[in-house]
């Protein structure tokens, strides 16, 4: 059954109320207004194998996607609404208490399904306005669509462009639907059973100010947020390509200052984070290979795990923007300070067809948490012609040198994905 919170039928009021006051004067003989329907069906099939005996190999397997249906015109008033599933299919063992699920990939319900968007825009190709629920994308606060459904926001969104490769963006959240919640609440990802830091209470959410500049080989962008009563943080990130015939240099450059909020829910904040990547663009578009290093320096007087920081949108998710993170693992959601360097391959083979990414990482986190190495592949093959929009891919991940998960753990994340 659809989960409808008020926040939810006050969007969808919404969105319905401005479509209708949108086009109240459009005459009798002019069609109605166009309206585009999009969103994707998935098939997703996750396991994590333990080489420790004592604990207990996990396998989820889901159905899903996203329904989407907003008026046609990318100018001017418009409006959306999204709908946002995933079902059991009965390949899922729910015995002794859901003890054998995954519940990343969808929970241990037998369904979510969510009106995950339900917004009223206003757009002009320099210009964006839009409130409701909806999907954001930045750095610190995005969609960390890596299962069935993505992070989810009730929020109001405004960007401008006031010039070529120039964008202004400032994000307001109020709620937030994490990947396997039903509907909006006040919440953040600490609410999840399985994070780290965990906490149950309520907030009232987050926002956020950012700059991107891209151009001639440059880019940069600064973000500036404020996640109410846990912690402030300033991000700085920037980098430049060398745009040669044949391989391409870059080099890019990050780092993180972040303090406390408020009334500290989780403890007192002081954090630092420092990271570089160097690597080559390949010529004809074949991708590229590259280093990259992180260090989140010790602190021990700070409340959050000596140094380490909060991120109240990504942290269990590992879908922050450090150069080190992988597809699960990297120093945030380790909960110890230390450093990491990454080496590794994007590869773009058969005409663009294959995606290819291989990498191998390490974690010097100790004392505070085990040292880890980290080797992951990732393949996504793209059909085209009669199955234009079918991707099959299989992302594989084997970590070494936590103790309490044994001396390695395998996760393999199988997807079929159909977008229209």
């Amino acid at each position: 059954m659809l989960n409808l919170n008020h926040g939810c039928k006050l969007a969808l009021g919404s969105a319905v109320l401005a479509a209708s006051a949108a086009y109240a004067d459009t005459p009798a003989d002019q069609p109605l207004p166009d309206f585009k329907f999009s969103g994707n069906i998935r098939a997703y099939s996750f396991s994590r194998d333990y080489t420790n005996s004592t604990l207990t190999d996990l396998h989820s397997t889901s159905l899903g996607g996203r329904l989407k249906v907003e008026t046609a015109s990318p100018d001017g008033l418009g409006a959306a609404l999204g709908v946002y599933f995933a079902q059991d299919i009965g390949l899922n063992n729910h015995d002794q208490n859901n003890k054998y699920i995954n519940p990343l990939l969808m929970g241990t319900d037998y369904g979510i399904y969510t009106l995950g968007e339900a917004y009223v825009q206003y757009r002009k190709p320099e210009f964006l306005a839009r409130i409701g629920n909806q999907n954001i994308d930045n750095p610190w606060i995005n969609p960390s669509d890596g299962f069935m459904i993505p992070n989810l926001y009730q929020a109001g969104v405004v960007s401008y462009s006031p010039i070529p490769g120039l964008q202004l963006e400032g994000d307001r959240v109020f709620r937030y639907e994490n990947r396997t919640a039903y509907s909006f609440s006040n919440s953040n990802i600490f609410a999840l059973p399985y994070d780290n830091p965990h906490y149950t209470g309520g907030n009232i959410g987050a926002a956020a100010f950012g700059m991107t500049y891209k151009n001639d080989g440059i880019s940069a962008r600064t973000w500036l947020y404020r996640f109410y009563d846990f912690a402030q943080m300033a991000w700085l990130q920037g980098g430049y390509k060398m745009n040669l015939d044949g391989v391409s240099p870059f080099v890019d450059l990050q780092f993180m200052r972040e303090t406390g909020d408020g009334a500290n829910l989780l403890g007192a904040v002081d954090s630092k984070a420092y990271g570089a990547k160097t690597g080559i663009a390949l010529p004809d578009k074949l991708g590229s290979v590259y280093f990259a290093f992180n260090k989140v320096p010790v602190n021990p007087t700070a409340g959050i795990s000596n140094g380490n920081l909060l991120s109240p949108y990504t942290q269990v998710y590992n879908t922050d923007p450090l150069y080190t993170t992988v597809m699960n693992y990297g120093l945030v959601s380790s909960r110890g300070a230390g450093h990491a360097w990454k080496i590794g391959s994007n590869l773009k083979l058969l005409n663009e067809k294959l995606d290819a990414e291989i990498t191998y990482s390490r974690y010097d986190t100790a004392p505070y948490v085990a040292n880890v190495n980290a080797l992951m592949l990732d393949l996504a093959y793209h059909l085209d012609g009669s199955f234009a929009g079918l991707t099959i891919r299989d992302r594989l991940g084997i970590e070494h040198g936590l103790a309490s998960w044994g001396s390695s753990y395998v996760d393999n994340r199988v997807m079929l994905q159909y977008a229209f």
